[in-house]
């Protein structure tokens, strides 16, 4: 086993090492105990503080997650940032986000938007699933976005107006097809 490192008075973010406790971790690693910038005492391992596992105690996780709301744009509940910047999710087993394939081998696409789930669809080629999916994304995301952008300049340019006309981006699914109003 590596001996254990001197650590005392290194800082790892808002972390100060103070002392090494008699606790270990399952690989052997020591524990220190460290106080963080806002007050806290927490056990930290060793392994933990050197690969920048811990940075705090929790705290800057949490003023993390009060300044990101003031840094996305939402309209009517939907963030114009995430629309923008969809990933690929790790869990998806269809390979494209809203299509997923059933038991008998065809490919259902589905849409989700302002809390509402729009059906797409059963295709028998996944490639259709994706190609409709798609097009959906093309007219309620891009539409959006699109949309959003048209108010917001519009809305900069006049504030007044803005705040008499809120954006309005609705989706309807008529006959089958989605359609889009905005006003």
């Amino acid at each position: 086993m590596a001996r254990a490192k001197d650590l005392t008075g290194r800082r790892f973010g808002r972390l100060l090492a103070e002392y090494p406790t008699d606790r270990r971790d399952h690989r052997g690693s020591v524990y220190w105990h460290c106080r963080c910038d806002c007050g806290n005492e927490l056990d930290v391992s060793e392994s933990s503080l050197m690969h920048g596992r811990y940075q705090s105690c929790g705290c800057l996780r949490k003023e993390l997650g009060r300044e990101l709301p003031d840094q996305l744009t939402r309209i009517d509940g939907t963030c114009i940032e995430f629309l923008e910047n969809r990933k690929h999710r790790r869990d998806n087993t269809s390979g494209f986000r809203g299509v997923f394939q059933r038991k008998d081998q065809k490919y259902r696409a589905m849409i989700g938007f302002k809390g509402k789930r729009y059906y797409l669809g059963i295709y028998d080629q996944y490639e259709d699933a994706v190609r409709a999916r798609l097009e959906a994304e093309e007219l309620i995301y891009g539409g959006f976005v699109d949309a959003y952008r048209r108010w917001k300049e519009r809305a900069d340019a006049d504030p007044e107006w803005g705040e008499g006309h809120p954006l309005v981006f609705e989706v309807e699914k008529k006959n089958g097809r989605l359609t889009i109003r905005t006003d």
